[in-house]
């Protein structure tokens, strides 16, 4: 062990024994490896859910300006409302990629520096 971590002294004053810091070092490579890979799929998810919020944007003007006439006020205004909602939707699970995202990088830094 070449540096030793917040989260290696946090396991290791956890077990008991000489293989200790052994077993901690295993420990933060897993955690690591699971973190690292939690964030590379999160950030590929992250670039999905922003085509998914400009789709649903576009999806919304094309339901507030069409380009041929209707004849279905009611279904005119449905359409503005479902796209909306779908528009709504789609910015909150980008915020929340964002915000999961975050928190898995703060938890790096925090925890394994």
């Amino acid at each position: 062990m070449s540096k030793v971590t917040n989260f290696i002294k946090e396991v290791t004053a956890r077990l008991k024994g000489d293989e200790a810091g052994v077993v901690a070092a295993k420990v933060e490579r897993k955690a690591l490896s699971a973190i690292n890979g939690q964030l590379a799929a999160l950030k590929a998810k992250l670039v999905d859910d922003e085509t998914a919020v400009e789709d649903a944007e576009e999806a919304l003007n094309n339901a507030i300006f069409p380009t041929s006439v209707f004849t279905d006020n009611g279904m005119y205004i449905r359409n503005i409302q479902a796209r909306q909602e779908h528009l709504d939707t789609a910015k909150a699970t980008l915020d929340s990629t964002q915000e999961t995202i975050t928190y898995f990088e703060n938890l790096l830094q925090s925890k394994f520096n």
